[in-house]
C-alpha cells in the first residue's frame, strides 16, 4: 500500500513540472511559426493550424525530498500523459478548461488533484498516533503567458484543505537539439492549508511533538530543465530543484528541514 502511494504520489510531481515547453520545442525545432503563433498552447497546432491537438505519452523516474523529519527522499518510476486543444489541457493530473487565448494569454479554470501532498501515520516515526492527512481536489483560475521563450504561470486554488496560489517564471535557450530552460517560482499557502498538512492538535500533542496551529507561508523553489530533442516526435528531459520552505511550515514540530531537493529525468513521444 505504501509503495503504491508513493508511486501515485511521484505521478503527481511529475505532473507538475512544466512540461508543455518540450512539446512547443519540439514545434520550433524545425522553424518558428510567424506572429509567435505557438505562444499560446493549442490556439495552434504545431504545422499552425487553428484549433490543432496534441497528445504524447511517455516515462520517467522522479525524487522528491519533503521537510518532515525522518521522511527521506523518495525514488520512483512514473507514467506520463499530456493531451492539449484550442479547449482543453491534460498535463499528469491538472486538467484545464480554456475560457479565453489571445495576444500570448491564456485563460483558464484549472482542475487537479495533489496526491503529493499529505502523509499516513506509518510514514515516519514523527507521524505516530496522529490522523492521516489526505490529498485533495484543486479548482480555480489559471492565467499564463507566453513570448516566445519567456513564459508565466500563475493560479489560485481552493479545496476543503484551504487555498493556495502559485506563481512561476520560465526563460528557455534553445542550442540545437537541446533547450536549456531556468526557472523560478512562488506557492502561497493559506493558513488553513498549512495548519491540516503541518499543523499539530491537540490530541495528537505529546512532550516531544507540541499542538501546533498552522499560518499562512509562501514557498520559493528554483531550478533548471534540460531537454534534448532526439526528433520531431521525441525528447528527453530532464529537471532540478530546490525549494525553501516559509516559516509558516519550518516553524511545524514535524518539520526537520527548510530546503528539500526534486530531481526528474523522462522520456516523451508526442503523437501528434
Amino acid at each position: 500500500m505504501r509503495f503504491q502511494r508513493n508511486r501515485l504520489q511521484y505521478l503527481a510531481l511529475l505532473g507538475a513540472l512544466p512540461w508543455l515547453p518540450i512539446v512547443h520545442a519540439q514545434s520550433t525545432a524545425e522553424g518558428t511559426p510567424p506572429n509567435n503563433a505557438q505562444a499560446v498552447p493549442g490556439a495552434t497546432g504545431f504545422d499552425g493550424q487553428e484549433g490543432a491537438s496534441y497528445w504524447g505519452l511517455g516515462a520517467g523516474i522522479a525524487a522528491r525530498g519533503l521537510p518532515y523529519k525522518g521522511f527521506g527522499t523518495r525514488v520512483s518510476p512514473v507514467p506520463f500523459a499530456f493531451y492539449d486543444s484550442r479547449w482543453i489541457s491534460f498535463v499528469g493530473t491538472a486538467l484545464d478548461f480554456k475560457a479565453w487565448q489571445g495576444d500570448g494569454f491564456t485563460v483558464s479554470l484549472r482542475t487537479k488533484f495533489s496526491l503529493f501532498d499529505g502523509y499516513t501515520h506509518s510514514d515516519a516515526a514523527i507521524f505516530h498516533g496522529m490522523a492521516d492527512r489526505n490529498g485533495a481536489l484543486w479548482y480555480g483560475p489559471h492565467v499564463g503567458w507566453r513570448y516566445g521563450q519567456f513564459s508565466i504561470s500563475t493560479d489560485y486554488l481552493f479545496s476543503s484543505r484551504g487555498q493556495q496560489g502559485s506563481l512561476s517564471f520560465e526563460r528557455g535557450f534553445d542550442f540545437g537539439r537541446w533547450r536549456i530552460a531556468p526557472h523560478v517560482g512562488f506557492q502561497y499557502m493559506n493558513r488553513k492549508y498549512v495548519d491540516y498538512y503541518y499543523g499539530v492538535r491537540p490530541s495528537e500533542a505529546t512532550s516531544t511533538r507540541p499542538v501546533y496551529d498552522g499560518k499562512s507561508t509562501v514557498n520559493a523553489t528554483a531550478g533548471v530543465s534540460a531537454t534534448w530533442r532526439l526528433d520531431a516526435r521525441q525528447s528527453i528531459r530532464g529537471d532540478v530543484g530546490i525549494t525553501q520552505f516559509g516559516s509558516g511550515i519550518t516553524d511545524s514540530p514535524l518539520v526537520g528541514k527548510k530546503t528539500a531537493p526534486s530531481v526528474m529525468v523522462g522520456y516523451i513521444y508526442r503523437f501528434k
